[in-house]
């Protein structure tokens, strides 16, 4: 599925990940400084829902602020859609590795594996 491909495509190119806001158990994030997204995970279940905002109704802030979603153009997949362990793996890596941002836990690491080299 073309989706997973763009999935794993932002992990590997986590570094052009930027804005990031979460909000509960969602996150959002502007991918390559034009594209906004979010991802959120369900309460204590593996399903993730990955949205793409394509239109510039409104920022990633506001976004990540609004309540009321009619209206606004937005598309969603759903790891439940999906169904396969490497979907599956793909929604939880780049949840974590946005958690992870937002957390300051890349700096950290960074820091500590400097001294490794």
């Amino acid at each position: 599925m073309k989706i997973i491909q763009v999935i794993n495509t932002m992990i590997t190119n986590q570094s052009k990940i930027s804005d990031i806001i979460r909000k509960n158990r969602e996150y959002f994030f502007i991918y390559d400084k034009k594209h906004k997204w979010s991802i959120a995970k369900l309460d204590d279940e593996e399903e993730y829902f990955l949205h793409l905002y394509p239109t510039d109704e409104l920022d990633i802030k506001q976004l990540s602020t609004n309540m009321e979603w009619e209206g606004f153009t937005y598309v969603t997949y759903s790891s439940e859609d999906i169904k396969t362990k490497e979907g599956i793996e793909s929604f939880r890596e780049l949840y974590q590795i946005l958690s992870d941002k937002v957390l300051g836990i890349d700096d950290i690491f960074n820091d500590i594996l400097k001294d490794e080299f």
